[in-house]
């Protein structure tokens, strides 16, 4: 899967939706591993409104930059499945604690199979830094495997592992944000000097 067109597509814009959206994760992972108590039908609720909220923002994200990413589809597919989920889970949040794992563990297998792409896509480009989202990604598939492994204790831990998914999640997202950004100045750069 290759990201970036071409060297001189590094004019990825919008980078800053990735900001956002990682800047939400965090806020709402930091929010869920303070309120353990909270019942859980809130933290349902609460994520599945960082996945729709997160959807839309990567859904807009790849549109934005279907000329410039050709992985772009591989973006959009991420935000509507996040975008779907989110939908599924505020419509139905009664879901018990014995439902709730697999559809997590199912989501952050795709998120890490998707950031493990990402970093080779980066290794390309960007000859620093590409190991933490490699870092993420295998954590990520850890976790899933570890939900779908021993889904009871998933369920009775559910609170923390939301935590800690929304909280790797964005960190990754504002790493990313700041990867696309110095990528879209080395473009700038370039382009200047090529047409001097």
């Amino acid at each position: 899967m290759k990201t970036i067109n071409n060297p001189l597509g590094y004019a990825v814009k919008n980078w800053w939706l990735s900001l956002l959206l990682g800047i939400l994760y965090v806020l709402a992972g930091i929010c869920v591993l303070f309120t353990p108590i909270a019942s859980y039908i809130a933290i349902s609720i609460l994520f599945s409104i960082s996945l729709i909220v997160g959807g839309i923002f990567e859904i807009v994200f790849a549109m934005n930059n279907k000329n410039a990413i050709s992985g772009w589809g591989w973006y959009l597919a991420g935000g509507i499945l996040d975008l779907v989920i989110g939908i599924y889970l505020i419509a139905n949040p009664g879901l018990s604690l014995a439902v709730l794992p697999y559809v997590l563990a199912f989501w952050l297998l795709f998120r890490g199979i998707s950031i493990i792409g990402y970093a080779f896509d980066l290794r390309k480009y960007v000859k620093s830094n590409w190991g933490w989202y490699l870092f993420f990604g295998v954590l990520a598939i850890l976790c899933a495997i570890g939900v779908f492994w021993q889904p009871i204790i998933g369920a009775a831990t559910i609170v923390y592992v939301v935590a800690f998914i929304l909280l790797f999640v964005g960190i990754f997202r504002m790493v990313l944000a700041f990867e696309l950004k110095s990528l879209q100045k080395k473009y700038k750069k370039h382009t200047e000097i090529i047409t001097g």
